[in-house]
């Protein structure tokens, strides 16, 4: 199966700046965005811009009161002790997430809980993984869930319009590589559960993005992404689980 290296656009531009605001992005990557930011002033604009975004959303959201379960879900997550790991994979994570705790916690929460179908999301008993996909305005256009121990992954479609000679297809851009790989065609967008395979849970666990393109029916041939790019979104560990192989 063949990949490619993610394209550049104004779109990258801005998800790299919420990727850096957000304290996602780290080491020499984070050093070349701070380098173009000193004389990019578009860069400049997009990183203001999620800057008053993440800082203003206690401000602007109706918060919608959650169920006590949910707090109990969430306060038993948070008192889980860490589990010992010889060869942790994800442990550039977490130094990026400890500057911004108090931001991502106020991101997660806006994401999890002000939006209705969501709930249901942070009731699963064993939610994994989540990933926002937004368009270039910033615009949420499809959240992405992994649950139950990466058997499951759940959808939730916002206003995306399909072309009757076309069709929608989700992919997983590899923080490994950055390579591009296929999870899923989809025709309409009331699909909001598939079961998840093993091949596909595994590149979502490997996954720094996701992005969603717009293709010919059938998907793309070349198991390429098309350069029609409608949104894309980091994806976030929300728990370790390990799928059974």
């Amino acid at each position: 199966m063949s990949g490619s290296k993610t394209p550049h656009s104004p779109l990258d531009d801005k998800l790299l700046a919420f990727d850096y605001v957000s304290g996602v992005l780290r080491g020499a990557e984070r050093q070349q965005f701070e380098a173009r930011l000193r004389d990019d002033s578009a860069l400049q604009t997009h990183v203001s811009f999620w800057e008053e975004e993440l800082m203003s959303l206690s401000d602007h959201e109706t918060g919608i009161t959650p169920e006590p379960e949910v707090w109990r879900a969430i306060e038993a997550r948070l008192q889980q002790p860490t589990p010992v790991r010889t060869a942790p994979r994800f442990s550039w994570l977490w130094p990026s997430i400890s500057g911004f705790a108090s931001v991502m916690l106020a991101v997660c929460l806006w994401l999890l809980i002000a939006r209705d179908p969501l709930q249901q999301f942070m009731q699963q008993p064993n939610a994994d993984y989540v990933a926002v996909l937004t368009n270039e305005t910033g615009a949420a256009q499809l959240t992405v869930l992994t649950a139950t121990g990466g058997a499951q992954l759940w959808l939730k479609w916002e206003a995306v319009e399909i072309a009757e000679d076309k069709n929608l297809q989700l992919w997983a851009i590899s923080k490994r590589d950055g390579q591009i790989r296929p999870l899923g065609v989809f025709a309409q967008t009331d699909i909001q559960q598939l079961p998840l395979s093993v091949a596909h849970w595994r590149l979502i666990k490997d996954a720094s993005h996701l992005i969603l393109t717009e293709e010919d029916v059938g998907g793309s041939p070349l198991d390429e992404p098309s350069e029609i790019v409608l949104a894309k979104g980091v994806c976030v560990l929300l728990a370790q689980v390990d799928k059974a192989i």
